[in-house]
């Protein structure tokens, strides 16, 4: 007969909370095993309980804070606790800033096995209302007799049930109950699972998923809509390339960076940086720390539609722009014609593939800028040190893959983390961008050769 499994109370106990997890969960240790406590902060001493559930084994929410640490505030969001949106909201902005800090340079430190030379200071945008890029779930519940629209319960089974969002763009926040009302008047109300979100300078777009076929009267309520609240409203029957302009409405989408007068347009899948005005900034310390000059040729990898490919244009003498999207790499060239800019070119090549079977694009660079998405560039290191270039400026939105591939490039390729610090793209999240600048003192002496 196999051992029985202790039942786990489902009485309050209280426990002291010594660290923070990734995803900011309070760590303690109760009964002999380790426990994450929802909305606890280190030094805390709290009265909780045990969660049930497969998804929340090894969980405790928090009842009742009994010694509240000096990082304690009260959250803004009335939402906070059940909504997944953010989950930082109890944390001053201060101990959330130095969290991420120290959590890089732990990772560069302890994964990379590097030390960093400086640490630049905190860029940060604003705290409320910054996010222009969201998804939405969407949910026909008849026991509340209407539709509901907003972020995932943090448990993920559910969609929260919200009136309101502090960190959604205002617009899209204040239409939270307008969308929820204008959904329940379809007569595929319980056909739409979610709803995309983004949002230019001028005019947001919602992308509304949809199982089943809408009627012409379902369009015409949501013509009305987007007329009334001036935003664009797109239809998504099935995969990323069903998504259409409802017809009869207009969508003009940009975004733009003032301090260098470019202008971006943009699709509604589109990737952009969730933080307009932070992103702002980060392009303008991109240039700082790369420090593009007329004679330079820069090679941008993971360019996207040109976000950074645009801003070193510019300043440097020549930019290429690589981007595994073919659809991105033509946005890219669009917007280098829309901007004016003849000194750039765009190539669409998957970045992950062996460099030797890839047309890359020939040409001896003294710069790179990389922008990797979360699982890293570990590939592309050995082009990278392979090539001429002497300054490497790598853009992460995961410190621990950035820790990584900042090992390789220090302890095999011979570069010099010079500085890295990290970028408040998403405040009272656990996440965070970081950047940090490589250089070797000799440029490769392989004359640029590929490996």
């Amino acid at each position: 007969m196999g051992r029985r499994t202790k039942r786990l109370s489902d009485q309050p106990f209280e426990v002291e909370i010594h660290s923070l997890d990734a995803k900011g969960m309070g760590v303690t240790a109760h009964e002999g095993k380790r426990l994450r406590v929802y909305d606890a902060l280190v030094g805390e001493k709290v009265s909780a309980r045990y969660l049930f559930g497969r998804s929340q084994r090894g969980k405790a929410e928090t009842l009742e804070v009994l010694k509240c640490s000096v990082d304690r505030v009260e959250p803004r969001c009335p939402h906070f606790g059940y909504c997944g949106g953010c989950s930082l909201q109890h944390m001053s902005q201060d101990a959330q800033l130095l969290r991420k800090q120290e959590a890089l340079l732990l990772h560069l430190q302890q994964t990379g096995n590097v030390q960093v030379n400086e640490t630049y200071p905190v860029l940060q945008g604003p705290l409320w209302n910054y996010r222009r890029k969201a998804r939405l779930s969407v949910r026909d519940v008849a026991a509340k007799e209407r539709v509901l629209v907003g972020f995932r319960e943090r448990n993920g089974r559910f969609v929260a049930d919200m009136t309101e969002c502090h960190v959604l763009r205002r617009e899209i926040a204040e239409m939270l109950p307008l969308l929820s009302h204008v959904l329940g008047e379809l007569e595929v109300r319980s056909a739409v699972p979610q709803i995309e979100v983004a949002c230019g300078d001028e005019q947001c777009a919602l992308i509304i998923r949809h199982l089943e076929e809408l009627s012409e009267n379902d369009k015409q309520h949501l013509r009305e809509f987007s007329r009334e609240h001036n935003v664009a409203l797109y239809l998504q029957s099935k995969g990323p390339d069903t998504v259409q302009l409802l017809e009869g409405l207009e969508s003009e989408l940009e975004y733009g960076i003032p301090k260098l007068g470019l202008r971006f347009a943009f699709e509604p899948l589109d990737f952009l940086q969730v933080n307009s005005e932070l992103n702002q900034d980060m392009v303008m310390r991109a240039l700082e720390l790369l420090d593009p000059q007329p004679d330079d040729k820069i090679l941008d990898l993971f360019c996207g539609l040109g976000n950074f490919t645009l801003a070193l244009a510019t300043r440097a003498g020549q930019v290429t722009g690589v981007e595994g999207s073919e659809d991105m790499v033509q946005r890219g060239s669009s917007n280098a014609l829309l901007n004016n800019l003849d000194n750039v070119d765009f190539h669409a090549v998957d970045l992950y593939q062996a460099s030797e079977v890839q047309p890359w694009p020939d040409g001896d660079y003294s710069k790179i800028l990389l922008d990797p998405p979360r699982s890293g560039a570990l590939e592309l290191l050995p082009w990278i040190a392979a090539s001429r270039a002497s300054r490497v400026l790598y853009i992460s939105c995961n410190p621990e893959t950035l820790a990584r591939d900042a090992g390789v490039l220090v302890n095999e390729h011979g570069f010099e983390l010079k500085g890295a610090g990290i970028m408040n793209m998403f405040p009272h999240t656990p996440h965070s961008e970081a950047i940090a600048l490589f250089e070797r003192s000799e440029p490769s002496d392989n004359n640029g050769a590929k490996p």
